[in-house]
């Protein structure tokens, strides 16, 4: 009998409750669709972490890690190697030499980890060659006379071998994108120039365009006005294990692009059966293996069984050499609580305010049910109830749509290309695919009844306070 009396009150005044659940419903949307798009991203940081920059675990030289001499390779090489080809966990390896170098062309030079790898066996663990851009060649497969080289896209703008020009080609592609010919028409005093920077043709954009026509246009013009130079040569010169200072000239065989713009920026990866001669190593001298396992949920045991089998190598899984996935993937979901907690915390108040205003309105009415032998209990009951039934109500409303709407955004993505290299520079794809875990509403749904059960104490005590006697005289 209190449930039904209670939600019928809730109903008593349709305008009113239907503010306070439409609120609790916007609340909901909006703390589940955030949750969504945070955990999106950190699902993308972890795969991203393990799959193109990491993996799994990670096995190196103690001495390696302190200083990355290509002298200080890993020690017991075939033994680990055999080991691992043995071991049921472990899904699939693959060894690396790296060798820091200075990379250098005419114009232009940057520092490198040149990672010296068997192309095939790197692809069982990572997703680089993926990642190749669109016309900038491939990973490893052509043939070419001088050893082949595969750098990111930001090395590439730092040796300045990525330029700009706009061509006939150009013109069309933003023909097809539908940017107004008036714009278009604006480019011609600087087309079928070629820029070597990104910098300089952002400076010839503003000369043309419009503050308005650059935040709209100038993304897609950039994208479609690039290009890299044909089979470009770059020459590393670095230490060698002897101690010596060699060098050696490769040619770009591809360009990559990840989410991260660090990893980009020090990454380029050569065969390893090229670097051995270059750099005086032995064919099966390397400085790092990369694992993938089968269970995720076997990383511990894997690491551990790993360690005390080969105590003199220094063995790290994922979360400890990418520590910020790491600490995201532990303290996410409470996060994710934290902003629930905030939202609802914020319309308890609109809550109470909204039971308050019931309870001066049913002074009378409270009173008398007091009079004939309601105990305080159920009187409590029944408003709590409704306070309950009100929250709840907007809190699933809310809940349904805001599945919904991860669902939807989940398929398609969410694109945040306009601050992409603020967030690629933090290691953040800027296209993110929302995503949440049904366990996640479980909580919300937990944590709005308690939130409701809190906030009904205030106007629970004020109809506790009153006196039947007097309430009955009320007006």
């Amino acid at each position: 009998m209190i449930t039904s009396i209670s939600w019928k009150n809730v109903w008593r005044n349709r305008s009113r409750s239907l503010v306070v659940i439409i609120a609790i419903t916007l609340g909901t949307i909006a703390g589940i669709f955030v949750a969504g798009l945070m955990n999106g991203w950190v699902n993308q940081r972890i795969n991203a972490a393990i799959y193109t920059e990491v993996g799994h675990l990670k096995v190196q030289n103690p001495k390696f890690l302190v200083n990355e001499e290509a002298k200080h390779s890993i020690n017991n090489y075939s033994k680990i190697e055999a080991y691992l080809n043995n071991l049921k966990e472990v899904k699939a390896w693959s060894a690396r030499s790296k060798i820091m170098a200075m990379a250098s062309t005419a114009r232009g030079n940057s520092g490198l980890i040149l990672k010296g790898i068997d192309p095939e066996k790197d692809k069982l663990v990572s997703d680089v060659f993926d990642n190749i851009l669109p016309n900038t060649g491939t990973y490893f497969e052509s043939k070419a006379r001088l050893p082949q080289i595969l750098i990111s896209n930001k090395t590439a703008q730092q040796l300045k071998i990525k330029n700009y020009r706009i061509k006939d080609i150009t013109i069309d592609s933003l023909k097809k994108l539908e940017i107004p010919i008036e714009s278009i028409n604006k480019l011609e005093p600087i087309s079928n120039k070629r820029f070597i920077t990104k910098k300089k043709f952002e400076t010839a954009i503003k000369e043309v365009w419009t503050k308005t026509e650059i935040r709209k246009y100038a993304p897609a013009l950039l994208n479609t006005s690039a290009y890299f130079q044909p089979r470009a040569k770059i020459t590393c010169s670095f230490t060698k294990t002897n101690g010596e200072l060699g060098y050696q000239t490769y040619q770009v065989c591809g360009v990559y692009k990840t989410s991260n713009t660090m990893f980009d920026q020090m990454s380029a990866f050569v065969k390893h059966a090229d670097l051995v001669p270059a750099a005086l190593l032995a064919e099966n001298q390397f400085h790092e293996i990369s694992v993938i396992i089968n269970d995720l949920d076997n990383l511990e045991s894997v690491t551990k069984e790993i360690q005390e089998k080969y105590s003199e190598a220094s063995v790290m899984n994922w979360k400890q050499l990418a520590p910020d996935a790491g600490m995201m993937s532990e303290f996410m979901t409470i996060y994710y609580y934290i902003i629930m907690g905030i939202i609802f915390f914020a319309l308890a108040f609109g809550i109470i305010n909204t039971m308050l205003m019931a309870i001066l309105e049913r002074v009378k009415e409270l009173g008398m049910l007091m009079a004939i032998g309601m105990k305080k209990g159920k009187v409590f009951s029944m408003i709590m109830l409704e306070t309950i039934f009100l929250t709840l109500t907007g809190s699933i409303i809310g809940m349904v749509l805001g599945a919904l709407l991860i669902k939807i955004t989940g398929k398609t993505g969410l694109n945040f290309s306009s601050v992409a290299e603020g967030f690629e520079s933090f290691g953040w794809s800027s296209h993110v695919y929302p995503s949440i875990e049904t366990s996640f509403f479980f909580g919300v749904t937990i944590m709005v009844i308690v939130i409701a059960i809190i906030a009904s104490l205030v106007p629970a005590r004020k109809a506790l306070k009153l006196k039947p006697i007097e309430a009955l005289r009320m007006e």
